[in-house]
């Protein structure tokens, strides 16, 4: 069974009780259009492995679906103008998703997807906001389009099968942490705006071989490569001022003659920066 309520531009769906794999959100309810799925509307629900939301629906409450760890299919209209923070959170059987163009992807919003394996990213997206695909264990392609600009704290954490990252020369600010234990990485190219590479942002990334410093960044902050293990060489770099411990722990960097000299000239001085 569908909870309803009306609101001031159409119908919420407010509680779902339906205890079955389908469920199917009508378009109308009593003559109304329904326009939003409420917080925590499906939360915790163990039944439900499908939803079929209608076309017309605007909005997405915060942690709709939560913890639906069988939901496996959900289409996501492109009426969509807001979706809540951790509206699918823990989802954990969550394959595949089309997401609609928002501006924002919110805070948690598949956090611990364990089953998602690519994401392509709007153009229509600004920012997307800490934590939004943390511990997404089975990620292995993002495609992020031009036009991004901000990418918040953690919000790649711990994907521990992303081979590559691209970061749009569009993004001027990132959090901390962005790509930290992304343990398969490779392949790596910061954008051309970076000011700041912030705490942590490719710590334990233990397959990346290279790192090439953008002439734009001005700082590097407290551990932002730490346990880079097979890291060989870095590139550019000189113009920043180094927090502690950036490259801590990257033995095969430190090996290196050519290299451990020139980490130790650009870390000179280095004082803590976070």
């Amino acid at each position: 069974m569908l909870d309803f309520e009306r609101i001031e531009d159409g119908v919420r769906v407010r509680r779902c009780q339906c205890a079955q794999p389908v469920v199917t959100i009508p378009s109308e309810w009593n003559g109304a259009p329904v326009v939003e799925v409420g917080a925590c509307a499906f939360s915790d629900d163990r039944d439900v492995e499908e939803v079929i939301l209608p076309d017309g629906l605007r909005r997405i409450g915060a942690r709709a679906f939560e913890f639906c760890e069988n939901l496996k299919s959900v289409r996501l209209p492109k009426s969509l103008d807001e979706i809540g923070e951790a509206a699918f959170e823990g989802c954990s059987a969550l394959g595949a998703v089309s997401l609609p163009d928002l501006k924002i992807i919110p805070k948690s919003l598949f956090e611990e997807c364990v089953s998602l394996q690519s994401i392509d990213v709007p153009a229509s997206v600004v920012e997307i906001r800490e934590r939004a695909f943390e511990f997404c264990l089975s990620l292995r392609e993002i495609h992020l389009h031009s036009g991004i600009r901000r990418l918040g704290n953690g919000c790649f954490f711990c994907c521990r099968r992303l081979e590559r990252f691209v970061m749009p020369d569009t993004v001027e600010q990132t959090g901390k942490e962005i790509l930290l234990g992304c343990r398969r990485i490779k392949q790596i190219h910061l954008s051309n705006s970076l000011r700041r590479i912030e705490c942590g942002l490719l710590a334990r990334c233990r397959c990346l071989e290279e790192i090439s410093i953008p002439d734009s960044v001005e700082v590097v902050c407290n551990g932002a490569f730490a346990e880079c293990a097979a890291c060989h060489s870095v590139r550019g770099g000189e113009k920043a001022v180094y927090g502690v411990k950036v490259f801590d722990r990257c033995d095969r960097l430190m090996e290196a003659p050519d290299m451990s000299f020139k980490i130790s000239r650009l870390t000179r001085g280095a004082v803590s920066v976070c």
